[in-house]
């Protein structure tokens, strides 16, 4: 088996929905972290873990869907740079400006114009490719929604990274556990469906932030939206399931992550 492995997304700010491309990056950003889960954790197999307990990939939490017919990646690098113009033009913020962000919108919105011109005589609609690519992102952040049902209730062991929701040097009781390093500080956060909220019976104390662990206990599909603290404020971080541990243990196998 392979190793845990950090994946690498690319930061944005999706604080504001109407800026499209600020959204549109965030969902993209999901996607590549969606598809670098799926291809990196092969955490255990889905055969029985002890007495009662499956052991959990996190992949297996991701519910079957129908391929997308868009793939913004597979479009020729003209359209490819053309939509990113359009993102930095609906990027800006409207109303009045100063000069300088006045003049920059100004500009962007020259080239924006120039790239609909030139698409336009290859016979390629610029705004309605952007369209389409809106579509794609809103589908690409619904799909990250999806749970899997079908767990419910099983008792289970999933391997991951711990995030501590309260600080204390005796133990804390809730978590939230994440498939790769990083996520949710020096990542994005994973989609819900990729957040497990850990309630523990028990106090435990993590070596340190983003510690390997096996936790075994009932899972639940439950939305949740928990605030994570970090140097500078805090944020809220979504998941879709609810570990309900009865134990929490260092993860020392080969993909420990050590």
């Amino acid at each position: 088996m392979q190793r845990l492995q950090d994946v690498a997304c690319r930061r944005h700010d999706g604080e504001n929905m109407k800026h499209a491309g600020l959204f549109l990056g965030n969902a993209r950003s999901m996607l590549r972290c969606i598809a670098l889960i799926l291809a990196v954790l092969s955490l255990g197999s889905s055969a029985a873990f002890g007495a009662g307990v499956t052991q959990l990939k996190w992949e297996m939490l991701v519910p079957p869907t129908e391929p997308l017919s868009f793939s913004p990646d597979e479009l020729p690098y003209e359209q490819q740079v053309a939509l990113k113009d359009v993102f930095y033009w609906k990027g800006h913020p409207s109303g009045e400006l100063s000069e300088e962000f006045a003049l920059q919108r100004e500009e962007a919105k020259k080239k924006v114009d120039a790239d609909r011109e030139k698409l336009a005589k290859q016979g390629v609609d610029l705004d309605a490719l952007y369209d389409r690519y809106v579509a794609w992102a809103t589908e690409i952040e619904r799909r990250g929604t999806l749970t899997e049902t079908k767990h419910d209730g099983e008792r289970v062991s999933i391997a991951g990274y711990l995030l501590p929701l309260d600080f204390d040097p005796a133990g804390t009781t809730e978590f939230l556990l994440v498939p790769y390093f990083g996520a949710c500080i020096h990542e994005p956060p994973p989609p819900p469906n990729q957040v497990i909220y850990i309630k523990s019976s028990a106090p435990y104390a993590p070596k340190a932030v983003f510690d390997a662990v096996m936790v075994t206990g009932t899972m639940r599909v439950q939305s949740e939206k928990k605030e994570l603290s970090f140097v500078d404020g805090s944020d809220g971080v979504a998941s879709g399931y609810l570990l309900e541990g009865e134990s929490i243990e260092p993860y020392e196998g080969e993909q420990g992550g050590q």
